[in-house]
């Protein structure tokens, strides 16, 4: 766990606030608020996976039951997706915590080859069960601009919505931080042995984890299939989700308050721009570059961007001026 300072939050903050009024361009835009949206789900995968050291590749699922949860009471009841993303989220978190209970007691590989296998299985339920989720064809929502329905005529004002899920999760992030349970967690993090025999409640404190980090991927799963306005389950339970989340954390530094948003902010922009300069020259170029880039990052900054950046000022400090 490593602190950060008020100061640097606020310059942070504002410059997230500035950076939709930077530009007009619908694509550019577009980057900044998947940078936002995608920023939001790695914070929430970094309270379990970041800070309580329990390493998922299942949180597609929770995504994917915020975007369905949400786009079908929308369609079939017409309840706004406002209402919609807290059930999601309540829906998520119950679910967290009833496969948490069987699962979060495996350790290691096996613990994240289980969430593999729940994500899968949500896959194939929502593939079959056409009567419900619409199968492989999808759900699509409606297009109309109301702030009922969380749609909107511009990716500004969608920057700023995916601005405020993205605080509200680095807001619950610095909190846990804060708290006695963000000490807890790190404590099972680093030996899981020793914190239960000092009397961490080992499985309690697992267990809120996973549920709050799910709440949170639910409730950006919502944000999104508001976005794109079009779900289906092959994309929206896909591992791809999973370990792009993983991968964000892990670049921008685990279990660090600004490492999944540093993370989102290197990964997103370098996806985009590749396949749209290299996707239609030469197919699968892109994906060589972008593997490369991360090899490098992983290589040469294996703490994470944030760990590095704090091991360069610790070794080169800023001088302070003595007063007159």
């Amino acid at each position: 766990m490593t602190s950060t300072r008020p100061a640097v939050l606020l310059v942070v903050v504002l410059g997230l606030m500035a950076l939709p009024l930077t530009t007009s361009n619908d694509y550019y835009l577009d980057i900044i608020v998947q940078i936002f949206l995608w920023g939001a789900a790695a914070t929430a995968w970094n309270l379990l996976g970041g800070y309580a050291g329990q390493f998922s590749l299942g949180h597609a699922a929770f995504f994917g039951i915020g975007a369905y949860t949400s786009s079908l009471l929308l369609t079939g009841a017409r309840v706004s997706p406002w209402l919609g993303m807290l059930a999601g989220a309540l829906l998520a978190a119950l679910f967290a915590l009833v496969i948490g209970y069987l699962s979060i007691r495996l350790r290691g590989p096996f613990f994240t080859l289980s969430t593999i296998a729940l994500t899968e299985v949500l896959q194939i339920l929502a593939i079959h069960w056409r009567g419900l989720t619409g199968g492989s064809e999808g759900v699509s929502l409606p297009n109309a601009a109301s702030v009922w329905t969380m749609t909107f005529d511009g990716r500004r004002t969608y920057a700023y919505v995916g601005l405020g899920f993205l605080l509200l999760a680095v807001l619950v992030s610095w909190l846990i931080e804060r708290s006695r349970w963000g000490y807890y967690l790190v404590a099972i993090r680093e030996e899981e042995d020793a914190a239960r025999s000092i009397g961490v409640p080992v499985l309690g404190v697992k267990l809120g984890a996973a549920a709050l980090s799910a709440c949170l991927t639910a409730v950006v799963g919502t944000f999104y299939a508001q976005y794109v306005l079009w779900i289906e389950p092959a994309h929206t339970f896909s591992i791809d989700i999973s370990i792009q989340l993983a991968l964000m954390v892990i670049i921008g530094g685990l279990g660090t308050l600004l490492g999944p948003l540093i993370g989102a902010s290197l990964i997103i922009p370098l996806n985009m721009f590749l396949r749209a300069w290299l996707g239609a020259a030469v197919s699968g170029l892109y994906l060589v570059i972008y593997g490369l880039v991360l090899v490098l990052v992983v290589l040469y900054a294996r703490a994470g961007i944030v760990a590095e950046v704090q091991r360069v000022m610790r070794r080169h400090p800023v001088p302070r001026q003595s007063p007159a």
